[in-house]
Parts: structure tokens; sequence; C-alpha cells
């Protein structure tokens, strides 16, 4: 009787556990994509960390960051918010190799100038490392070295004075810079480029061309992000990091073995509407360009143009461009995100969806699509945005600039053949 009740209870047992898969397939849990990925297969991944020293040549300043396991001179600030002074990196470093100052001159030392847990970095009493306090953004107790209404050297409050703006050193005097090893596969790769030959195929061709000054004509053509405000290099100050444009630039000439000529019309305050005007328009296509860099969007948000009237004035660009040169290379950026009191999000992330459309749907050939809006996103997850915006409004800080560079070269290049 008893070995009755056991059958019966394990054929019982079966058949729910049949239903069960049944009904949901017997799915699997899905296995951790973490676990899964295979870091030593990265071109710049380096496996005895305890030899490394700290550089940072023109090389690894645009290295794409997520194709090795250093991330060199992450920009970030230690800051006095609700109570806590503190900073945090954007991963949890697994080695610290290097914290300097904002010009890259003088090297904090660890446990004399602060101290590292898992990615939150905090001051020992005597620390030389400046602070930014979070009341500044709204205003409060500012330093008064830092004239008010004067952004270039001290600040202004906007948005119905709430947000502070600053191109001063109020805010780049502050950054820390850290250069750490890391896991590799923190990094949210849906949100930053993968190597993509089929995007902009052309380009693709004249790269794997033999040669080390192959010309190319390229063109930048967007608004202050573009322009390169709050890059070091055009405000004039250390470390004189170039913007996103002029770092592509290098990389067109470093990894391409291009001879580029290179054109930046790109002007600050400027929409949509501006860059499609006939004026515009004809600069456009007196450049005959091989490779434009089209980033509009920032003001598109601010101004309200979107849908229709913002896609047509960004095919009207395009049609200029491929009427000059049938085999010019577009690349359309959505800038990062603005400060989140301007509540401009809504329409900057319809702005993206936009240009994802145009890029999958124009009837040009060759005619890419590049986000920074969600890698940037990302860091905002564990930092400030002071700390990757420049002015705390809508300009990239240097790090950010780079962030720029790396989506970009990383799309066109395969930096796995090139190392």
């Amino acid at each position: 009787m008893r070995k009755t009740k056991t059958i019966t209870a394990i054929v019982i047992g079966a058949l729910i556990c049949f239903s069960s898969c049944f009904l949901t397939g017997c799915v699997k849990p899905e296995p951790d994509p973490k676990e899964e990925f295979d870091a030593t297969k990265l071109p710049y991944y380096v496996e005895d960390i305890d030899t490394l020293s700290y550089s940072y040549t023109e090389e690894e300043r645009i290295r794409p960051f997520w194709q090795g396991n250093i991330i060199y001179n992450e920009q970030l600030m230690i800051t006095e918010k609700d109570g806590v002074v503190q900073g945090k990196l954007l991963y949890e470093p697994r080695r610290i190799l290097s914290v300097r100052d904002w010009k890259l001159e003088t090297e904090y030392v660890e446990g004399v100038d602060y101290l590292i847990d898992g990615s939150v970095i905090t001051l020992p009493e005597g620390s030389g490392i400046p602070v930014f306090r979070d009341e500044w953004t709204r205003g409060e107790n500012i330093p008064s070295q830092y004239p008010a209404g004067d952004p270039a050297s001290g600040y202004e409050m906007i948005f119905g004075g709430e947000v502070l703006y600053s191109e001063s050193s109020l805010i780049w005097s502050r950054y820390l810079h850290v250069t750490y090893v890391y896991d590799p596969a923190d990094v949210d790769r849906s949100h930053v480029s993968q190597y993509s030959p089929d995007m902009l195929y052309g380009l693709t061709q004249m790269i794997a061309q033999p040669g080390s000054e192959k010309p190319l004509k390229f063109t930048v053509f967007g608004d202050s992000i573009s322009e390169g405000c709050s890059s070091s290099e055009l405000w004039g100050h250390a470390p004189y990091c170039p913007s996103y444009a002029g770092l592509v630039r290098y990389g067109l000439e470093s990894l391409g073995g291009f001879q580029v000529t290179f054109n930046n019309i790109s002007v600050g305050g400027k929409d949509s509407a501006w860059a499609a005007d006939e004026e515009q328009l004809a600069k456009v296509m007196s450049l005959g360009s091989d490779f434009l860099i089209l980033a509009f969007g920032t003001n598109d948000s601010f101004s309200s143009i979107e849908g229709n009237a913002y896609r047509s004035n960004i095919e009207k660009i395009i049609a200029a461009a491929k009427t000059a040169n049938p085999e010019c290379q577009v690349l359309l950026i959505a800038p990062f995100p603005s400060n989140e009191i301007s509540k401009s999000a809504y329409l900057h992330e319809k702005l993206c969806v936009t240009l994802k459309a145009i890029a999958e749907e124009t009837e040009y050939l060759d005619v890419g699509y590049l986000s920074m809006y969600e890698g940037c996103l990302d860091m905002l997850k564990t930092k400030n945005y002071y700390e990757i915006a420049g002015n705390n409004v809508n300009h990239p800080n240097d790090f950010v600039h780079r962030f720029y560079a790396m989506n970009v070269l990383n799309a066109i290049f395969d930096f796995a053949a090139i190392k």
C-alpha cells in the first residue's frame, strides 16, 4: 500500500511538472551575461595588472574604454551633498593607477589625500583635494570670487533661478581625473557603440584601402556641443583636451591613415531650422564632404522643434551633402542629455527616435545613427549632472567629449584588427 502511494505521488508529481513545462515551456533561467563575458578577448585587455603604471597618450585618450580593462582619466568630483562628502567612479576599480587634479599635474596619494572603498572615494582629514558643494547649483553660498551674472568668470542662475550656469573654474577646477583598472563586464554594451562595417559602408571601404595619406574631407555640423563648448582646449585651460570633433579628426588620421581636410561649421545656440536654411545648405554643398557628422538636437529640444519639422530639417541637410557628393558618408548623432531641470528630456527622447528612423528609412545609402543619450544617462546613475557637463546645463566636459569620440571611432574602426 505504501509503495502504491509512492508511485502515485511520483506520477502526480510528474504530471504537475509536465503541465508546468507545457504552460511555461520549461524555460531555464537566463544566464548572467557578466558571467559569460570573456574580457580576455578584448583587444586592449591587460592580464597582469600589477605591472601597469600610469600613462596617457593621445591614442589612449580616444581608445574606447570598453575595448579593454583600463579607464584613462575618468572625470569626477568630490561633492558635499546632503551632509556627505564623496565621489563615485563609474565602475568599481580593481586597481587605481592614478588620481590627478584638473590640470593632470598634481598626483594625489591614497591614504593621504583620498580613501577608496568599492567605487566610492572619500577624503581623510588634511586632504588637498578640492570639494564641490552641491548647494552652489542652487545659487547658495557660492564663493565670492565668482561674480553673479557672468557665466564666463562666475555664474548665472537660469531656468527661473533653478539651474547654475557656469563655464568658469567654479566647475572645472574641481574635477579629478582617475585612471584605473576595472571589470569590462560591468559595461552595458547596449549603450555604447559597436563596430558596424555596414553602417557607413563607403567609409569602411576607404579605411580598408592601403596608404597613409588618403584624402578625406571631414565636416562636423552641429550646435555648441559640436563647436566644442566646455572642452578645455576651446576654453583655453588645462588639460587642453580637444572637443570630440577634434578627437575624431585625430582618430581618422592616426587610425585610418587619412589626410584630413577638416571643417567644423558648427555654431553654438543654433537648431536644425537654422541649419536647414538656404545659406547653411549652400555652405554644406560647397564643402563636398566625404564624411559628415550631423549633430543637432539640444537646442531643438529647448525650442520644441520636433516630429515632422525636425525630420524635414535633417533630411534637407542630408540631401544637400549627398547632392554635392553622392558618396558622402553621413553620421547622425543624438546628443547627450541636458540638465533635467530644463524639462527637455521628453522632446530629447523623441528626437532620438526621429534620427534613428531617418537613418533606417532614408532613400540614401551610407547614413548612420549614433546615440550619446543612453550612455550618458548611465553615467548619471552614479554621478551628479555637473560631473559630466562642464557648464551644468548642456555642454559635455572633457571626459564626455572623449566618450563621444570613442563611440564614433568604435563604430567605424575595428579595434580588434587595429590591435
